[in-house]
């Protein structure tokens, strides 16, 4: 699914390389927690899944494709295969949750006649439906987040980033989110969240891939945020 091989990214020759020698496979499916202190690698990770930027040496593969290979024509055909949910929700305010949903299928030109059964499909998924014509400031923030994720989800993509999805939220508002992306998790798609909550990441007990300067020092399965087992 996304294969590391000895992928570094340097963006000056002057300062450390962003991300340095990383080396890892995951899975179709799997649901990794990516973590690691400010600085440590993880955006420019993230950045590299989605082919934002490209390695300065080493090989990325996502889906079957190998990204530093890729033309600039084909990134689009890419990042439908991804999925990405970031800390501020990013909704369009004039819009209701139905249509915020519906404004991804848009972008990539699914006739309006065959998206409602998709957007009705994960509204439902995402525990949703019943607010399907409300306006995000009719929303709480949890579910604005979930708003976010089926608008992120409706394509149904292989691939889901969660780039710090609870950072605005409160504790129980957060568990919230971590069940609704665990259950589009079951549905097959392979979930990256990069987090600095630990209480979630000791909760759920996934895969854990810890950064540091750059490098991966810690690729545990069922981790915790902290010392490993």
């Amino acid at each position: 699914m996304i294969r590391f091989d000895a992928v570094t990214k340097s963006y000056r020759k002057d300062l450390p390389p962003a991300v340095a020698s990383i080396d890892l496979m995951i899975e179709p499916g799997e649901f990794i927690f990516l973590i690691g202190p400010s600085g440590s690698g993880k955006s420019t990770f993230l950045s590299l899944v989605l082919r934002e930027a490209k390695p300065t040496s080493g090989s990325i593969t996502v889906d079957g494709m190998q990204l530093e290979k890729l033309r600039d024509r084909a990134v689009p055909k890419l990042r439908r295969k991804i999925g990405v949910v970031f800390q501020d929700f990013r909704l369009l305010n004039n819009r209701t949750v139905k249509q915020n949903v519906g404004f991804a299928l848009d972008v990539i030109g699914v006739p309006r006649k065959e998206q409602s059964e998709k957007i009705e499909h994960i509204l439902q998924t995402v525990g949703l439906s019943q607010l399907a014509d409300r306006f995000p400031h009719q929303l709480s923030g949890g579910e604005q987040q979930r708003v976010a994720i089926a608008r992120a989800c409706v394509n149904q993509p292989t691939v889901l980033i969660a780039d710090e999805p609870t950072g605005n939220l409160d504790p129980d508002t957060s568990a919230e989110i971590m069940r609704t992306l665990d259950q589009i998790n079951r549905f097959g798609t392979t979930v990256i969240v990069a987090t600095h909550d630990a209480a979630i990441v000791d909760g759920m007990r996934r895969r854990v891939i810890e950064l540091s300067k750059g490098e991966v020092i810690r690729d545990q399965e069922r981790g915790v945020y902290g010392i490993g087992e």
